[in-house]
């Protein structure tokens, strides 16, 4: 079995440090479910407009990134490297660890990294094995192929034990977006005590395709077609705004897109038939195991959401003792890079969780 390494470089740009990379309140509540309207808060402290958002990202965002960020590599036991960012809080009370979705890099929560940044969290973002910047499984780097999706666990605790490295003391909360929040919440119910609070950010524990598009899947898969696009996918695009299902910001959207164009090794195809088999059988694990989940829980759920299922969502949020399910009212998947109504509402319920935690 492979030793497993840690290498830490500094993030002197933070789109082009690939190149200089080697190989490159505790609280007690109860299970709620929230319905809230996008006009119901104020402005929340910290957020950017989309107004002025490319202004503030070039002035603000990209330099705090450039200047905490510090950005990594750690083998896997069988060879996979994964890449993650760290940025440390010198007022540092608690941690939080950030794993993002299908076809995503750390480099998508700059925004929101910048907007912790008073909160006093020590940040630790990992592009998952098949994501962003770490191994790809597959020699065709656009597909998107998990043998077995207990791997991502596996990868989080050894991430933790490795880069993370919580004292015995410290407290750690876990975001995690889509794919990220299926693999948050299973991490916390095999480590409850770990486990100081999880966001979940349209957690993807079941698909909405429904039970006929994941029998056509299974069946693809049995019969030798496991590392092929499910049906109706292919290769990476350029998706305009019109026709885009994650977000209804433009902006935010648009720098999605620049990501991709600015480091291109992060760029990634649909799932393959087997991944979405594999991600089936971890929801449904995860929702046979939720109760087991001790830490408070706060689910970020877009109304309008294609691709994850919300009635599962809902069946997951019951059975976890301390769950808040926030449905936020407008929202497309992508809920932390929506419209300004609607991320204003999200970063405010995160921000208040976070401060009640580190309480």
């Amino acid at each position: 079995m492979s030793q497993f390494a840690d290498l830490t470089v500094s993030w002197r740009a933070f789109h082009t440090i690939r190149k200089n990379v080697s190989s490159r309140k505790k609280n007690s509540m109860r299970t709620a479910w929230l319905v809230v309207p996008i006009t119901c808060l104020p402005f929340t402290l910290g957020a950017i407009s989309e107004a002025s958002f490319n202004q503030i990202y070039e002035s603000s965002v990209r330099p705090y990134v450039q200047e905490n960020g510090v950005e990594g590599e750690t083998r896997m036991p069988d060879g996979a490297l994964l890449r993650y960012l760290t940025i440390r809080n010198p007022d540092e009370r608690l941690i939080l660890v950030v794993l993002g979705g299908h076809a995503e890099s750390y480099v998508k929560y700059a925004e929101l990294f910048y907007n912790l940044r008073d909160l006093g969290v020590s940040i630790h973002a990992l592009d998952q094995r098949g994501e962003g910047f770490s191994s790809r499984m597959l020699a065709d780097r656009e597909k998107d192929y998990i043998g077995d999706s207990t791997t991502y666990v596996a990868d989080l605790e050894q991430f933790m034990r490795a880069v993370v490295r919580p004292g015995p003391n410290e407290r750690v909360l876990i975001l995690g977006h889509s794919l990220g929040g299926a693999v948050a919440a299973a991490y916390a119910e095999r480590h409850p005590s770990e486990v100081s609070g999880l966001i979940l950010s349209s957690p993807y524990l079941g698909s909405k395709a429904g039970p006929v598009a994941m029998f056509e899947v299974r069946l693809l898969d049995l019969f030798g077609a496991g590392k092929e696009y499910m049906p109706g996918g292919g290769p990476f695009t350029f998706v305009p705004f019109e026709k885009n299902k994650e977000t209804s910001s433009r902006v935010r959207h648009e720098r999605k897109f620049q990501d991709y164009a600015d480091s291109p090794e992060i760029r990634l195809g649909y799932p393959t038939n087997h991944w979405m088999v594999e991600m089936d059988r971890l929801g449904r694990r995860i929702r046979r195991d939720a109760g087991k989940i001790a830490c408070p829980t706060l689910v970020l759920q877009a109304a309008n959401d294609e691709y994850a299922s919300r009635a599962v969502q809902d069946a997951f949020c019951a059975h976890v003792a301390k769950c808040q399910n926030v449905v936020l009212q407008g929202a497309l998947h992508e809920v932390l890079i929506e419209r300004d109504e609607i991320r204003e509402v999200a970063l405010a319920k995160v921000r208040a969780f976070i401060q009640d935690q580190s309480q």
